[in-house]
This record gives C-alpha cells, structure tokens and sequence, in this order.
C-alpha cells in the first residue's frame, strides 16, 4: 500500500534517516537527506539510464514480442496481491462473510458506479463499524 502512494514513504525514509542520524551523534538534516536521496536517486538514475535507449529499444522485435506477456505477468501479479490480502483480511476477520460482502460493495461502487474513492474507504468503515455494533458474523 505504501508504495501505491509513495509520498508518505518518502516522508517517514526521511524521518526514519533524521531520528538515525539523530542517535549517531550527528544533526538530523544529514540523515533525513541521506535517506531521503537513498530512497529516491535509483529510480531517478534508472530513469536517466535508459532513456537514452528506449526509443531503439521500443524497436526491437524480441521486445515487441514479449511485451503482451510482460502484460499479462503483470496483471496476474496484481491478481494475485488482490486475492492475498483479501484472504489475509478474512483469516483475521471476526465477521467473514460481511467483510467480504463490505468488499464486494466497495470494489463495485468504485469500479462500475465511479463512485469517489476515499468516499467508498470511508463509507466502507462506517459499514465495518456498524457490522461491529450489530455483531454481524
């Protein structure tokens, strides 16, 4: 999830890198940018290092190829993490089958309703909650 939203984790890379910094005696600016730069420059680098060549490697045919299968790797990555933690969520879940229903409802109301997202997360709490105080199971 944090690295879907990667501001927050660069905020607590550089806080983490001020507190470290902090307990090795030296001021808390130089670990914060340490870190801060630590996490940030190898996609920056990565980025300036094939920029250069992506547009000959778009060219080449084994590339062409292979991308409808690096495609769908990827989509069944991001199954797979989907069906992961909706089992994690259940196996701890007191009420199984109104967390799933909660998320059926959710992933419907986003996806085919349209609805505003941090709308359906918050309405998909107080649903929680109500579950709780019902002792849906």
């Amino acid at each position: 999830v944090a690295q879907a939203m990667p501001g927050p984790l660069f905020n607590f890379a550089a806080y983490l890198g001020s507190i470290i910094a902090m307990n090795a005696g030296y001021p808390f600016i130089v670990g914060a940018v340490l870190a801060w730069f630590g996490l940030f420059s190898p996609g920056i680098m990565l980025i300036f290092g094939i920029m250069p060549f992506w547009g000959r490697f778009r060219r080449w045919p084994l590339y062409r190829r292979a991308l409808p299968g690096l495609n769908a790797a990827g989509v069944g990555l991001i199954v797979a993490s989907v069906f992961s933690l909706t089992f994690g969520a259940l196996s701890i879940s007191h009420f199984k089958a109104t967390s799933l229903c909660i998320g059926v409802i959710a992933f419907t109301a986003v996806d085919q309703l349209k609805w505003f997202e941090p709308g359906v997360v918050v309405g998909g709490g107080v649903l929680g909650i109500i579950a709780w105080a019902l002792k849906m199971a």
